[in-house]
């Protein structure tokens, strides 16, 4: 199986139409078609029923979701926890953290504490859960939005509070308007399988709102994201502990559509630690 396989098959969960999936993909939708089909293959039964529109997942389907995400994330993730292995520096401290946190957040943190040994690690929210409920790390630095059942049996402390919040370039025209639950304009999202983008999705459920159109980017990152509103290219959900400076301002929305989160470190707890 190939990774590849596994992004097609999250950005049809996210669209639920082969055409728009293949765009999101960069791809035509021959080609497209022809990647799930292997998947469907390789995993020996049909993910999408073709016949429905929107197209709808299968059973098989609906069990394969329900590790895709997972799956996707460890791929990046052990990759990642190979190369921090292989170091030849001593460690200390093994800090696995979001690369929102790690850029932002994590430096004061250290500075107060003065550490002077210690390796940190970019992982997804669930690689860095993982990795101290396995004993690769001492520490896990992620965003949590209410719904810590994944850090089950960890140690766990707020250290601070941040918001996902939907920003475009301070100046620019209106990008996104809100219209009777439809949401317009030049709007840019997290890829399939994202923490920040399952949370957004499950806002905009919550309150009814749907999607009018396509993106015009998505983005597993909210560096990347925030680049791009930055140039004015469009409006997307920014951790607003990113926003800083003038460039950028809170789009025109309803107070919901700002998202609160805290920040959390997890531990194992003391006698199960590596």
């Amino acid at each position: 199986m190939e990774l590849q396989w596994v992004d097609d098959f999250l950005a049809l969960c996210q669209t639920r139409n082969f055409t728009r999936a293949a765009e999101a993909r960069g791809t035509t939708q021959s080609a497209y078609s022809r990647r799930m089909q292997r998947l469907e293959e390789w995993l020996g039964a049909p993910l999408f029923d073709r016949e429905r529109r929107p197209v709808t997942l299968t059973p098989a389907g609906e069990e394969f979701l329900a590790r895709a995400h997972r799956l996707r994330d460890e791929i990046y993730d052990a990759r990642r926890a190979v190369l921090c292995v292989s170091s030849h520096l001593e460690k200390a401290l093994r800090i696995y953290a979001t690369n929102t946190l790690a850029a932002t957040f994590l430096s004061p943190w250290l500075m107060k504490r003065e550490l002077r040994n210690y390796s940190v690690v970019v992982a997804s929210v669930s690689g860095c859960i993982e990795a101290v409920k396995r004993g690769h790390a001492d520490l896990a630095m992620v965003p949590d939005f209410g719904d810590a059942d994944n850090l089950a049996g960890l140690e766990r402390e707020a250290i601070g509070e941040d918001r996902l919040i939907l920003v475009q370039r301070r100046g620019a025209e209106d990008v996104v308007t809100l219209d009777g639950g439809a949401l317009s304009g030049r709007l840019m999202v997290y890829a399939p399988g994202t923490h920040y983008g399952a949370r957004i999705a499950a806002m905009l459920a919550a309150h009814d709102v749907r999607m009018r159109g396509r993106p015009v980017c998505e983005s597993a990152s909210a560096e990347a994201l925030l680049a791009q509103v930055e140039a004015g290219l469009g409006a997307a959900w920014i951790p607003a502990i990113l926003l800083r400076g003038e460039t950028v301002a809170r789009c025109a929305a309803p107070d919901y559509f700002d998202i609160p989160y805290k920040i959390l470190l997890a531990r194992a707890p003391k006698g199960k630690g590596a």
